[in-house]
């Protein structure tokens, strides 16, 4: 099977349209990357990922920085006569999800994924991560301020999580997440039958958020020992657990 009968129509970015405007469309199409296009000339990607570490981790306004400062110019591309088995094992070997597909002129002629290949549905960006500091309104009742809302593309709630406190203390320059922020939400993104976004927010974020930084202390304490991870998570679980007042009757528990 030839990768034209598997490829989808081409969605895809000016090199002037600014990273604001990128990110939006990436959030709409509920993807991670997009083909950057001159003319219908393939110029380069960019990912969500790009808009972050180029643009905000610098301090750039992305209303004003533009994808052409922030795209990858060796974009991975495919040609639409090539075999699903050649575009599949491209895209393993590179460790992405998807390739533009072009013609011999090196114009875009449309996309595909490993969804796509594997006769999955839509693809789908699983979890926002969204740190808060959290402030009195004038109600006098606490609520959360976000601070930054970081995207992951793929892997469990728990490497999404790691991933996005990495890249929110390289942005803020600190050594611990939690001198800058009082907490996250976890936001996980699910994709319909028909290609619609759902979100739904994950209620475990705040006593996640207790835990980490007692794990990491006890983590320390013990010395920085290797392959203990789970272990120190579950002490500290049970130490911020048992500091919870039990749940009234009909309560869910988070």
């Amino acid at each position: 099977m030839l990768v034209s009968e598997k490829m989808k129509p081409a969605i895809f970015l000016e090199p002037d349209e600014t990273l604001a405007a990128a990110a939006r469309k990436l959030r709409k199409d509920n993807i991670g990357c997009l083909p950057v296009c001159q003319e219908g000339r393939l110029l380069g990607m960019i990912t969500d990922r790009d808009i972050a570490m180029r643009g905000v981790a610098d301090n750039r306004d992305p209303n004003h920085m533009r994808v052409r400062e922030a795209m990858s110019l060796d974009a991975i591309c495919c040609s639409k006569e090539d075999s699903v088995e050649q575009a599949g094992t491209l895209m393993r070997d590179a460790h992405v999800q998807r390739l533009a597909v072009v013609n011999a002129d090196r114009h875009l002629v449309g996309v595909i994924s490993l969804t796509d290949l594997e006769g999955g549905g839509s693809e789908r960006r699983p979890f926002e991560v969204i740190f808060y500091k959290e402030i009195l309104g004038h109600s006098g009742l606490p609520h959360h301020s976000e601070l930054m809302r970081i995207s992951v593309a793929q892997g469990t709630k728990q490497e999404a999580v790691e991933a996005a406190i990495i890249q929110f203390e390289e942005t803020k320059r600190v050594t611990n997440w939690t001198t800058a922020a009082d907490g996250y939400d976890v936001v996980s993104i699910h994709v319909g039958e028909h290609g619609e976004s759902h979100e739904v927010l994950e209620l475990t974020s705040e006593r996640d958020a207790k835990i980490r930084p007692r794990a990491r202390v006890l983590w320390e304490q013990a010395g920085v020992p290797e392959g203990k991870d789970a272990q120190f998570w579950e002490q500290a679980a049970g130490e911020v657990d048992s500091e919870r007042p039990p749940p009234r009757p009909n309560e869910r528990v988070q």
